[in-house]
Order: C-alpha cells, then structure tokens, then sequence
C-alpha cells in the first residue's frame, strides 16, 4: 500500500486500473486490487456453507430480527446480531455431520425486558392462539407490545407481528392463518419490545405446533 501527499494523481477513490484509491482520516491511499481466490479450504469451505443457511434461514424474517436485535449481542446490534447469535448458539450438527438451524435454540430478540410468563399456544385450525399470564404485570411493562414469529422454514412461509401485537397487559393474541399453513408444522417465538422501543426481552420458543 502506498500514500499519496497531493502527488501526480492526486487524491482519488475507487478502482483505477490495477489499484484501487482509498481515503481514510484525510490520507489518500493506494493499494493494488486483490486477487480473487479461486481455492479454500476445507474449513473455509465448511465456514461458507454455515453462512450461506443462516442468511437463507433468516432472509425472511430480516425486519422482524433488525427489532429484535436492536443494539443488542453485537456493537451493530440488528440483522448482523442475528446473524451472529444464530451461528454461534442455534446451528447444530447432526449425527450424520449435516449442519441445521435448530428451532429450540434460535431466537428473534433478545434484551432485558422481562420475558413473558407461562406462555403458551394452541391452534384450532387455521387460528393460533397466543397466551400469557398478566397478574403480576407491572404497569412500567403494561404496554409492552408483543412480537410473534410463525414460521414455515421449509417454504420461508412466515406471519409476522412487530410494532402491532398485543399488549403485554393484554395477555393474549389471535392469528388467523392463512391456508398455505394448513398441515404444516409451524415454529412458534414470542418476544416484548417496550412502549418506546428502547429494548426488548429475550425471545420465547413456543414450541412445534402441527396446523391441522
């Protein structure tokens, strides 16, 4: 890498030729452009292949997950924060040495609200009914405001509520589903984000429900 000080070329940015111009802090950087590698490693290779199904596992539910991780697990917090946790507590490897997401494990926020108490879910048809016990919700988290997660990672088919779930204080939720759900076993999360969308509580496996 070389540094320009108002030489011939003067300052510039971007790809010349064979060197590409940088300016950081007020220098003006050139550097020859690199090579593309053409062969891996076997590790690499295996590192490729888990970020290739995490992205493809998170894709559809990439703004759902930018709230869910907002400023939280890495400096950027949001999608790349999902993308991190994902990788690194949710992907698992089989007895067979495959890689997969496992649902337990994966989460859509995480945060320091408190999370919800004795949730559970139950579908009669194509509703889904959400539910959570509210009698020791204090009234600085009533109007907490429920994020849901209804996901089909076979198809990427997903329902989503963000910034219009229920309340916290409300203690429950209805979803119609629509008919691509019909005879499909759904993962289920919940998670709060507060009134002001300043943080948000660790996400909630609710389990693998069988919409019949």
């Amino acid at each position: 890498m070389a540094r320009l000080i108002n030489g011939i070329l003067g300052g510039f940015s971007g790809k010349v030729g064979t060197v590409v111009g940088v300016i950081r802090d007020g220098d003006c950087l050139i550097r020859s452009v690199p090579k593309k590698r053409t062969h891996f490693t076997s590790n690499e290779l295996i590192n490729q292949q888990k970020m290739a199904m995490v992205q493809a596992y998170l894709k559809p539910l990439k703004d759902l997950v930018q709230v869910g991780f907002a400023n939280y697990y890495t400096k950027t917090g949001g999608f790349r924060a999902a993308l991190a946790h994902t990788r690194r507590e949710a992907l698992a490897i089989d007895a067979d040495g495959n890689f997969h997401i496992d649902p337990a494990l994966f989460k859509i926020s995480g945060g320091t609200l408190p999370q919800a108490i004795n949730p559970a879910v139950v579908c009669s048809g194509l509703e889904m009914r959400i539910t959570w016990d509210i009698t020791d919700v204090g009234y600085e988290h009533e109007s907490d405001q429920l994020m849901v997660l209804v996901y089909d990672p076979l198809k990427g088919n997903t329902i989503k509520r963000i910034f219009n779930g229920a309340f916290r204080r409300d203690g429950e939720l209805k979803l119609q589903l629509d008919s691509d759900f019909s005879s499909v076993a759904v993962h289920v999360y919940i998670g709060f984000v507060a009134a002001d969308r300043s943080s948000q509580s660790d996400s909630q496996y609710l389990g693998k429900v069988i919409v019949v």
